[in-house]
């Protein structure tokens, strides 16, 4: 394989986990919950595994990119999960409790999310600097925006920090 290839590849192995991800943003989350559930984790692990194909080819932009969109769905999934159709007939008490229980399912996959766009993040440190990174670092900036949307008082001026 030459550069040209591998990166060649890279892009190809990135249009190919669109279909997955449309499989996957396909399935709603709502009753019966157990049943969608599993059909909507089974159908982000084939995206998920088709963005790893993508990393695999070692292309900077291309792995950064497949960081971003895998974090992306753990996001999304995170959210998904948190907006799922409730069941109907539940007292007030029972529908708090159930949002919570949701609350504390979604929370690693929220947790997944921020430590791969932190990832991606860091790759700066590298020299690098990619549109994948880009989105990663507006990602954290709403994730986690005590520490990553700041205002930076740099050399006299106020800088955002980008």
């Amino acid at each position: 394989r030459t550069d040209r290839t591998r990166a060649l590849g890279g892009q190809a192995a990135l249009a190919l986990a669109l279909p997955a991800v449309q499989a996957y943003r396909q399935v709603a989350l709502v009753e019966p919950l157990a049943r969608q559930l599993k059909l909507k984790k089974a159908r982000m692990d084939a995206a998920l595994k088709a963005y790893a194909t993508a990393s695999d080819y070692g292309i900077a932009d291309v792995t950064t990119e497949a960081t971003f969109q895998v974090a992306s769905l753990y996001q999304d999934f995170a959210k998904a999960i948190v907006e799922s159709q409730r069941p109907k007939r539940l007292s007030k008490l029972e529908r708090e409790q159930y949002d919570l229980m949701l609350e504390d399912q979604a929370d690693p996959y929220v947790d997944k999310a921020i430590e791969l766009h932190t990832l991606n993040a860091h790759r700066s440190a590298q020299g690098l600097w990619t549109d994948g990174m880009r989105k990663s670092f507006e990602a954290l900036r709403t994730l986690q925006p005590a520490r990553w949307n700041k205002v930076e008082h740099v050399g006299g001026s106020i800088d955002a920090i980008q």
